[in-house]
């Protein structure tokens, strides 16, 4: 079923089948209550009405709105697409917990990184502002890393906010 594209509308260009396609996996989407069956009479209903104000969407659909072939094709579409969204569901747990790890991971890649660095000017500024401001005795700063500075300051917001 993954190459729902290959089996259905065959009888229609390329063309024609990408913009078909698009547009039903368009009303899939912006009507996810419908069933398959309400999908189908909800987008044949809509094309009949912009044929009969002689402003189609599709002029191509004219010559199969009443075939069962289109119709059968219609509602193999709208079925994988509801396969599909039921799959997305069922990874949805996995996903999420991945891109947490991942959150992680990028976190303590950055503290590694902040840990082989020197500070810059600005953090040991701030650094002794801050501690000027709340009569706390400095560190020495010389031996510190990007890591260590970031750390006392947060110690120091934390411990006074």
């Amino acid at each position: 079923m993954q190459n729902i594209k290959t089996i259905v509308f065959l009888y229609l260009t390329p063309r024609q089948k990408s913009q078909l396609l698009g547009t039903l996996k368009a009303y899939f989407k912006k009507f996810p209550n419908l069933s398959t069956d309400d999908l189908i009479d909800k987008f044949l209903e809509d094309e009949k009405y912009y044929l009969d104000i002689e402003n189609p969407h599709f002029e191509f659909v004219k010559d199969y709105l009443n075939d069962d072939r289109f119709y059968n094709d219609l509602k193999k579409f709208f079925e994988f697409c509801a396969f599909e969204q039921k799959q997305k569901e069922l990874i949805k747990p996995y996903l999420d917990k991945q891109k947490e790890l991942m959150k992680i991971q990028r976190k303590k890649a950055q503290e590694y990184k902040m840990s082989k660095l020197k500070p810059t000017k600005k953090q040991l500024f701030y650094y002794d502002k801050i501690t000027k401001a709340h009569n706390i005795e400095k560190k020495d700063t010389q031996n510190a890393s990007r890591l260590d500075v970031r750390n006392w300051i947060m110690e120091i917001l934390e411990k006074y906010e």
